[in-house]
């Protein structure tokens, strides 16, 4: 009698390897078994590159690049789509809205990235992918780890890891994590400070039968950081810079403009095993999420001249003002190009907005999951089936926008921080005006069934599944508040779908897998956000991902390698227009009005990623990827927001053994994106053809970010099996670059080179 494989267990050559992951089939599956890209990422290297979000460390692992919100939540983008959900031990939490936090790192024990839609685990979920944590549950060993951190930009933190085994039978044991971190960030005035606390227990009743619980509170208060303006003298094929005067470390927020989040979790995992061929899994999770922003830290350019797309081009072309709208309204008008000069930036004046909102979760959800093994000399049969329920109910509060006094460029030292204040309740403002409160639920069931059967010896696999997802979105109130007016309620979203997985494995000789699958989903609901405001008619978004390649663990597992080739489709994919709010900063609305939102296309979007591990001893270890895909907005061709078309990055640690450098260790990280576009941009530029009988111009983004490569060097020294240091350049070739596009009209410095350091204590 054992227990289920519900838990990964294993063995590596190196720490920074996994052979097994949870997230494809929700039990413990080698990674050469499973027909799918699936990459690890281990605490190890979590904590060895100092990682203070996912990405940090994932992007060594696997091609994941940033997105459009480097700060304030964990938004990346996989395959070339964004994802914005938070995801934890499987679980998606703050509702199908995705207002993710800045996961903190301490309480991950690895995390599992699927790659493409996956039928058992997101049948609905992003089509690229999801980062999928592991928390951290009770060792049947005694261990503690303290931790003490100290940074130039990336925070100051205290936090600690202990287990304990509390019976002599091993049965019973206990974990704790918890941490302290305040961040004083590159950016002047952007911070991050907060705490974790997350409990954990287990015991084990019988061979057959064990019980896990875990808590988890976190609190975090940081800058939801919008950027600095975009130069208006870029256009669309330059690089876009930070406007010309303003320095690169400045913010027009404070510590007043931040996004203040709380989580509260908790869950229980009964494992059991009935008989020789059967387990299960009961899962349950309860969670509450507080998400409140307030302020603003992004401004507006005025007195700057103008700018406008070209019709005959596409272009955005700073300078030149085109009658585009009057030319749509009126066949008798001709296009015309008026120069509206970029002015000195001496004149510049930025305009500053600030707001509220407030966000309340509250979430339950439950699973069941049951095993069913067979092995005989001729096969080995697996069947996974159960379900899954969850329901989410959430409060939404937006308050209306309130204007900061401007800031002109001449006197950027003169810039005030006037606390967010009610605007009054005027006569004839419609309840749109007033802002938004109201509560709406999400409801959803989920049943799946997969096989896995294997033959010859294990040599052909052979995996199907199938899921059927109900689920519905309504409001739930018609009630408002003194400040607020309720909006009507709407008829509720329903969403019956199916999502299918198909799926083989061929193995010539045992350490080589060639794989196939097929992955569709079948529907995504809107969100709860959505409820009560979006016409029910909103297109659902449907896709798949046909994927094969190969995968391969040689060298008694010391080098492992994985190639694949991958073609997503997917439908009715909600994009924002970036234009819109570019024109709309201008005062061009009638030109804003063109571009209307959301914006919902077909994507596709292929090509190929390579991951690689190699151990050369056991002082050793270089991890790498790449990717090399292509994702264009159909019939126009146009480049997508943040999606890079290659992407990749390396990681190379050395541990000295032997002689006087016994103890010490250095490792050297490199990761590189290519240039992306800026903006999202969607139809053409006139409504009616161009003069002459020309053929419509497509609207192209209105700028560019530029590629990057950086480098990170770390420094370690190991003594006695107790004490380790560890310190890490960050871009330690002092790059100048651009982070992230946060909108259309704003751009994230990155941090230039420094430094950060821990000490730590094990016994």
């Amino acid at each position: 009698m054992v227990l289920p494989k519900f838990e990964v267990s294993e063995s590596s050559a190196n720490p920074y390897q996994a052979s097994q992951a949870l997230s494809a089939s929700r039990v413990a599956m080698n990674l050469q078994d499973i027909p799918q890209t699936v990459s690890v990422v281990t605490h190890e290297l979590i904590d060895q590159t100092g990682a203070s979000r996912m990405l940090d460390a994932a992007k060594y692992v696997t091609p994941i690049v940033e997105s459009t919100l480097p700060y304030g939540g964990d938004r990346y983008m996989i395959r070339g789509f964004q994802v914005s959900e938070e995801f934890i031990d499987g679980t998606n939490l703050s509702g199908a809205d995705g207002y993710s936090a800045s996961l903190a790192p301490y309480n991950i024990e690895r995390i599992e990235i699927i790659k493409g839609p996956n039928a058992i685990l997101v049948p609905g979920g992003s089509p690229g992918g999801v980062m999928n944590p592991i928390t951290k549950s009770p060792l049947a060993v005694d261990a503690t780890t303290l931790n003490l951190g100290v940074s130039e930009y990336l925070g100051d933190d205290t936090w600690f890891d202990i287990n304990r085994v509390l019976t002599s039978d091993g049965r019973m044991a206990v974990r704790f994590v918890g941490a302290i971190w305040k961040t004083d960030y590159y950016i002047n005035g952007q911070f991050r400070d907060g705490y974790e606390a997350a409990p954990s227990f287990s015991y084990q009743f019988s061979p057959t039968e064990k019980l896990t619980l875990k808590a988890d509170l976190m609190q975090d208060r940081e800058t939801n950081l919008a950027g600095l303006p975009v130069d208006p003298s870029i256009g669309s094929t330059g690089y876009a810079q930070i406007a010309r005067g303003l320095p690169r470390d400045f913010m027009f927020g404070k510590d007043v403009d931040s996004r203040h989040r709380t989580t509260i979790r908790g869950s229980g995992e009964l494992l059991s095993t009935f008989g020789e061929h059967v387990t299960s899994r009961l899962y349950v999770m309860g969670d509450e999420v507080r998400r409140r922003d307030v302020g603003g830290t992004g401004a507006g350019l005025t007195n700057a001249g103008g700018g406008s797309v070209n019709p005959f081009t596409g272009q955005y072309q700073p300078g030149i003002s085109w009658n585009t709208a009057a030319y749509n309204a009126n066949p008798g008008v001709a296009l015309v190009g008026t120069p509206v000069p970029v002015t000195d930036p001496s004149v510049w004046v930025y305009t500053r907005n600030n707001g509220l909102v407030d966000l309340h979760y509250t979430e339950a959800h439950l699973k069941n999951d049951y095993v069913i093994e067979f092995d005989n000399p001729w096969f080995k049969s697996t069947t996974l089936a159960g379900y899954a329920a969850n329901t989410s109910k959430v409060h939404y509060r937006s308050y209306p926008a309130a204007s900061r006094p401007a800031v002109p460029a001449s006197n950027l030292a003169g810039i005030s921080f006037p606390a967010y204040v009610f605007p009054p309740i005027l006569p004839g403002l419609t309840s749109a005006a007033l802002g938004t409160d109201k509560t709406a639920r999400q409801d959803d069931f989920q049943m799946f069934a997969q096989e896995t059967v294997s033959v010859l010896d294990e040599h052909l696999l052979v995996n199907g599944g199938v899921s059927r997802f109900f689920g519905e979105v309504y409001r739930t109130d018609n009630t408002g508040t003194a400040i607020l007016a309720a909006l009507p309620t709407s008829p509720a979203y329903n969403l019956t779908s199916d999502a299918t997985s198909v799926g083989v494995v061929l193995k010539p000789i045992k350490p080589i897998s060639l794989f196939f699958s097929r992955n569709t989903t079948g529907g995504t609901l809107p969100g709860t956000l959505s409820a009560g405001i979006t016409d029910p008619s909103t297109k659902l978004a449907v896709g798949d991902q046909n994927e094969y390649g190969i995968k391969t663990a040689l060298l008694d597992g010391r080098l492992t390698a994985a190639f694949s080739y991958f073609d997503i489709k997917q439908k009715n994919y909600a994009i924002t227009d970036s234009l819109f709010y570019t024109l709309q900063s201008q005062g061009l609305f009638a030109e804003a009005a063109l571009h209307s939102l959301p914006l919902y296309v077909n994507l596709e979007s292929k090509g190929w990623e390579f991951e690689t591990t190699y151990s050369f001893s056991k002082n050793f270890t270089i991890l790498g990827n790449y990717t090399n895909y292509r994702e264009r907005v159909p019939v126009t061709n146009i480049r997508l927001r943040a999606v890079p078309d290659h992407a990749g990055g390396v990681f190379a640690d050395y541990e000295f053994t032997n002689g006087i450098l016994q103890g010490f260790g250095i490792n050297v990280g490199v990761d590189y994106k290519s240039d992306v576009a800026g903006t999202n941009a969607s139809g053409y530029t006139t409504t009616r053809p161009l003069p002459n009988g020309q053929a419509f111009v497509p609207v192209q983004p209105t700028f560019l970010v530029a590629g990057r490569t950086l480098a990170n060097v770390g420094l370690t020294y190991k003594y006695d099996r107790h004490w380790s240091v560890r310190l890490t350049v960050d871009n330690a070739l002092n790059k100048s670059y651009i982070m992230a596009a946060g909108s259309g009209t704003s751009l994230v410095v990155g941090t230039p080179r420094s430094w950060q350091s821990e000490l730590t204590y094990k016994f």
